[in-house]
């Protein structure tokens, strides 16, 4: 777990302490209600589009590596690596259990 998760992680833990007076003590002043809810929907708001760069941050790293795998099989030239079930059946050709 990186730094950065780690502090979302404990931001998104205290948003979630900051609203346990309202419900164990039903004690929510119009101030407090107001401010706090505006600053942890903007906090939440913002963890949640950090959080969607990095998903798509890795989905196209793995596009890259699947467009990569594709483009090695096809053109003839070594691939960087290989898969395990690929890597089986060429054992089994060559004799080797």
């Amino acid at each position: 777990m990186s730094r950065e998760e780690l502090i979302e992680g404990i931001i998104m833990i205290l948003i979630i302490i900051g609203f346990w007076p309202v419900a164990f003590l039903g004690w929510f002043p119009e101030a407090y209600k107001y401010t706090y809810y505006g600053i942890s929907g903007v906090l939440v708001f913002l963890i949640f589009l950090r959080r969607l760069a990095r998903v798509r941050a890795g989905l196209k790293y793995s596009r890259q590596m699947r467009d990569l795998r594709e483009e090695a099989q096809s053109g003839g030239r070594p691939m960087p690596f290989m898969p395990p079930e690929e890597s089986d059946k060429e054992d089994e050709q060559d004799g080797r259990p």
